[in-house]
């Protein structure tokens, strides 16, 4: 992937309004790689005051997308499945990373993890993407084209 392509795609990233709604911080993007960061707040609290599931779902989901479209095409959600492992603790910075193990032409396979900035693991899971072949439709600014 290009490094233009790359910056469209981190320029697009930064205006994605579910990762600026959940408080997710895009740390770093390669092709099919990506880390990315959120805090643990209050508001991402489940019945029982702890971390949502779904947010560290979301978490772990958008270092996906951003690490199976880093290589400067469309790429798609196919499956994911996550397993939790652990409950994040209060206040938290938690981090997650999806690495691509495995790429066709058509289809592209990640590890991805999720951890609390200390080092402990909260979830692990594998996400499978649908390559579509055609680059991503974005302008020098990461606008949609």
């Amino acid at each position: 992937m290009s490094a233009d392509a790359l910056a469209k795609l981190w320029a697009r990233s930064q205006q994605e309004p579910y990762r600026r709604k959940m408080g997710i911080e895009v740390l770093d993007i390669q092709p099919g790689y990506a880390k990315v960061a959120m805090r643990f707040s209050p508001e991402l609290c489940n019945i029982f005051g702890m971390m949502h599931g779904g947010a560290v779902f979301s978490l772990l989901d958008e270092a996906f997308q951003l690490a199976c479209n880093a290589h400067g095409e469309v790429a798609v959600a196919l499956q994911l499945n996550i397993n939790y492992l652990a409950p994040a603790q209060a206040d938290a910075r938690v981090l997650a990373e999806a690495k691509e193990i495995n790429a066709t032409r058509k289809t592209a396979l990640y590890d991805c993890r999720v951890w609390q900035e200390d080092g402990r693991s909260l979830a692990a899971g594998q996400a499978l993407a649908y390559r579509k072949g055609r680059p991503l439709p974005l302008d020098e600014q990461g606008n949609l084209v």
